[in-house]
Parts: C-alpha cells; sequence; structure tokens
C-alpha cells in the first residue's frame, strides 16, 4: 500500500504529460493558417476533511484562445482573412453537418466554378438576386448558398437598362432651329428643311446635314450576346421662355404661361453595326412598329431634354411613334413657329426622366445566323434612366454612360470588398458582384466540436449559430488577398514547455522520494 502523496505525484505526472502534449500541439500549429491556440487548464483533486492534504491535479479543461492571429498579405485573389469575429461559413462534403465554420480563408475554384476550401468544401454566402437588382444598386439574397463564380456569364444577356451621367454645355448656341446651311429659320415647319423630322428618318429624300453638338455611343446586347452600338447624338434646340412653358420645375404640366422657364435640347439615339468587310458601321436598327417585332423605316428615336435655369433636368419628352411615316420622315412637324416655344404637345408625350427605347436589329452583322448565313433579327427593349443628366456652363463632361447588357464570357479573376462582396472580373469585360460571404459567429465558441482541419461544428453547449454579412452586426471585416496565420505565441509557448517539464520532474522526484521512505520502512 502506498503513501497518499505517490498517488498524488502520479496525477502531477499525467496532468503534466496532457499539459505538454497541448503545447506541442500548439507549436506543431504554430505556422497552420486559421489556427487557434489552446491551454490546458489545471484543476486541484480534493476530498475529506478540511485538513485533508488533497489528492492531486487533474486537467480540468483544455480551452482554445479565439483571439486574431496575424494577417498578412499573399497577393493572391482566392485568399481571405477574417478581422475580428467571425468564422467562414461552408458546406460539410461529408454530409453530417448542414455546415462547419472555419478562420481558414485559403480558398480554391473547382471544375465547375464553386468557391471551396482546399478540401473541397463549398464557400457559402450571399447570392446576387438579379431579379431585382441594377447596375449601381446591387442586391443580394438572405438566405446562405454555395457560391458559384461561373454561372453568371454562362448565357448572354440582352441589354435592358442604361444610364446617361451627362453635363451637356449650357453656353451651346442653338442648333437644330437653323437650315442647313446654319442660318436661323423665321419658319421652322417649312419644307424641305424640317430638321427634328430629318433628325429621325433618313431614307427620304431629304436629310439632315448639319452636327451634333455632343456625341457619345455604347455598345450593347441582344439576346444572344451579339453586340451593337448605340449613338446619341445631342443637339441644342432652344431656350422656351415661362410665358411659353407649359411645365413647371418638378415636371408637371400646367396652363401656358403658368410654367418656368427652361432649355430644350434634343438627343437622337440610332443603332448600328460594324461591317468588318468594309471597316464601317451600319444602320441595322430600326424603331418597333406598332407590331411587335417588325421594324419601321425610321433609323432615329428623338426624345427633348429639358433643363431648368439652375441646369437640372426637369423632364423628358418622347416623340410619338405615330408621328412617323415610312417614306420619309414625320406626318406631323414637329418644330416650332416661332423663336422661343415648346415643341407641340401633339407630337411629343412626357416619360419622366426615362427614355424607353424599343429597336428591331432587323439586319444585324452580328449575334447568331442560321445555317445558311442569315441573319437572325432580335428586338431590343431598353429603358434608359437620364436623371443624372445635367445642363451647366462651361463644357460637355461625360461622367459615365452604363448598360447592363452582356457577351458569355470566362472568370479572369475577382477581388473581395472589405464588407464581403464578391466582384468577379470576367473575359467579356464585365466586373459585376457575384455573392456577399456570410459570417457566422457563437456565444461559447469553446463549446464548439473540433474537427480537425480548422473547422468547428455546431454544438448544443456552443449555443445557435448567429449569421451575418462582414461589418454587420458585430462581425469583423474582410481582408482580400491575406491569410489570417496561427495566434501561437511560440515563446511563450516555449516557457510554458519548460514549468510544464519542471512540474513532471518535480512529481516524479516525488515518487523517487516516496519509494526512499518506504524501504527504509522495510529495513527497520
Amino acid at each position: 500500500m502506498g503513501f497518499p502523496y505517490d498517488l498524488n505525484a502520479l496525477s502531477g505526472i499525467n496532468a503534466a504529460s496532457a499539459g505538454m502534449g497541448v503545447i506541442s500541439n500548439n507549436i506543431a500549429n504554430s505556422q497552420t493558417v486559421g489556427f487557434k491556440s489552446s491551454r490546458a487548464e489545471f484543476s486541484d483533486l480534493f476530498s475529506g476533511p478540511q485538513q485533508s492534504p488533497g489528492n492531486g491535479v487533474r486537467v480540468g479543461a483544455i480551452t482554445q484562445n479565439f483571439t486574431q492571429g496575424t494577417i498578412s498579405g499573399t497577393g493572391r485573389d482566392l485568399d481571405m482573412a477574417v478581422d475580428g469575429d467571425g468564422f467562414f461559413v461552408v458546406k460539410d462534403t461529408t454530409g453530417k453537418y448542414d455546415h462547419i465554420y472555419t478562420r481558414n480563408g485559403s480558398f480554391k475554384l473547382d471544375k465547375n466554378g464553386y468557391l471551396t476550401t482546399q478540401s473541397g468544401n463549398q464557400v457559402q454566402g450571399y447570392l446576387l438576386n438579379e431579379k431585382i437588382s441594377t447596375e449601381k444598386n446591387p442586391v443580394f439574397d438572405t438566405t446562405l448558398s454555395s457560391i458559384n463564380l461561373k454561372a453568371l456569364n454562362t448565357v448572354p444577356k440582352a441589354t435592358d437598362q442604361m444610364t446617361f451621367d451627362i453635363n451637356l454645355d449650357g453656353q451651346q448656341k442653338n442648333n437644330v432651329d437653323k437650315d442647313n446651311k446654319g442660318v436661323a429659320q423665321t419658319n421652322l415647319n417649312t419644307p424641305p428643311v424640317n430638321n427634328l423630322s430629318l433628325l429621325t428618318n433618313t431614307n427620304g429624300a431629304n436629310t439632315y446635314s448639319g452636327f451634333p453638338d455632343f456625341s457619345t455611343n455604347k455598345i450593347i446586347h441582344d439576346t444572344l450576346g451579339g453586340e451593337h452600338r448605340l449613338t446619341a447624338n445631342y443637339y441644342k434646340r432652344d431656350v422656351v421662355t415661362k410665358a411659353n412653358s407649359t411645365v413647371d420645375a418638378n415636371g408637371n404640366t400646367v396652363a401656358a404661361g403658368a410654367g418656368t422657364k427652361y432649355t430644350s435640347w434634343i438627343v437622337q439615339y440610332t443603332m448600328e453595326d460594324y461591317d468588318k468587310a468594309t471597316g464601317t458601321w451600319k444602320t441595322s436598327g430600326h424603331t418597333e412598329s406598332a407590331t411587335p417585332g417588325q421594324a419601321t423605316a425610321d433609323e432615329g428615336m428623338l426624345f427633348e431634354l429639358r433643363f431648368d435655369t439652375n441646369g437640372n433636368l426637369i423632364d423628358v419628352r418622347k416623340q410619338n411613334d405615330t408621328n412617323t411615316t415610312a417614306a420619309g420622315g414625320n406626318s406631323n412637324p414637329q418644330g416650332q413657329n416661332t423663336a422661343n416655344a415648346e415643341l407641340p404637345a401633339s407630337g411629343w408625350t412626357s416619360v419622366g426622366k426615362n427614355a424607353n427605347m424599343k429597336w428591331v436589329i432587323d439586319t444585324p452583322l452580328t449575334g447568331a445566323n442560321d445555317p445558311l448565313g442569315n441573319p437572325k433579327a432580335q428586338t431590343i427593349a431598353i429603358q434608359a434612366d437620364m436623371s443624372n443628366m445635367s445642363q451647366f456652363a462651361g463644357s460637355y463632361n461625360l461622367r459615365g454612360v452604363t448598360q447592363n447588357g452582356f457577351k458569355i464570357g470566362d472568370l479572369v479573376g475577382i477581388n473581395t470588398g472589405s464588407d464581403g462582396t464578391i466582384n468577379a472580373r470576367y473575359s467579356n469585360g464585365r466586373s459585376v458582384p457575384v455573392a456577399r460571404l456570410g459570417l457566422a459567429n457563437f456565444t461559447d465558441k469553446n463549446a464548439l466540436e473540433k474537427l480537425g482541419g480548422q473547422t468547428y461544428a455546431e454544438t448544443f453547449q456552443s449555443g445557435t449559430v448567429q449569421l451575418s454579412a462582414p461589418q454587420t452586426n458585430g462581425f469583423g471585416s474582410i481582408k482580400s488577398g491575406s491569410l489570417e496565420y496561427s495566434n501561437v505565441d511560440t515563446t511563450g509557448e516555449l516557457v510554458n514547455m519548460i514549468q510544464t517539464q519542471r512540474m513532471y520532474q518535480a512529481s516524479t522526484q516525488v515518487i523517487s522520494t516516496s519509494k526512499t521512505l518506504f524501504n527504509r520502512i522495510l529495513q527497520i
């Protein structure tokens, strides 16, 4: 029968061995990405009366230190680190858990284009909601899904939204109220120089020979991914006095003379395709007729822009489709009889601050052809937002013209914002947000189940998972092109190892002393 201190010393040896195991694991993972160090917490064993010397020691708990590790830049697009609270959420390939969680942001793309961990677990995030998103305002789903970076560009998208953000020079002199020789007209409705009609249809006997004050173009796409050029030509028309105005500062129609003074500009849109054989752009699109899918003879489409005296856009008016004819222009003259007058209301309709266009690409040079090489006509309907247009004096300023169509393309790179938004770059020139990373957190992180590979699983003791996007609800931010390395303090671990070794040696010395005492008793 041994003395009690034999067993006490043995418990010290066992506890020291467990402590050395924790220390050795920390040191071994000092360079492991996303690793969180642990420590062995010792607890005494005590039973009996208060005067009892005790029954030794045990390992009460092994706790992890979830403090921030060192974040180092790698320059790799698919490397990400969480700066602050939160775990990346990934799908468990084993099927045992719905989701597992990690701080290791070393990701890759699998053969199907999914963003995954190096072990193949798909990274979870909030996908772009294409139905309600716009080019300027991306909207993401509120439920987690696997992130596929190739899916958005496998099918082409026809342009259906555009924005025009341009400043027109307020000092520009009037343009379209002049004849073809640049002389101001006294009666702007007198043929053959009804310039507003000539701007629309250039197939008739008379054509407009003037030049726009400002011009810009943008490549747009049809449903097959075919490219077409939409050109916008801007013409300074006239300044309409308050006495002749029927529109107020908010764009509302009022009685003649009760409106506000404004400057009238005409914008003419035309559609063209590039002819590789001749190296020129040729008219390919005409305005849609009353019969859907059929074209009129009009090569252009006209809108009037009205700017108040502060240079702000107050109204957009569209030329009525019923005013055009196939023969050569306009059945209802669209000019004004006197200077400083409005365009006749019978020929134009207010559309707020949008230009709604419908084109029939009846002679496309791009897009899909049938086996005999015949082009397939395409219809394109575009809503152009012109609310950012302005007319300040001094210069023309093209702040930006955007469109949301695209042809198919391959993924060429990504970048991730601090809020977790993943922007993908494609070979078709697109750079679009495809998803926003999801992060998870728990009330008791030390109660998570360790799965190895720096991954964890939810348990009852850890509390229900808390999900959100980065930089919201107390979650950390994302550092793109970086990795969070182990938070192991190697120097501190070496010091702990020396102290634990002394504990082990001292415990063995107690057993050695106990043996000596026991032998002495036997010799009595």
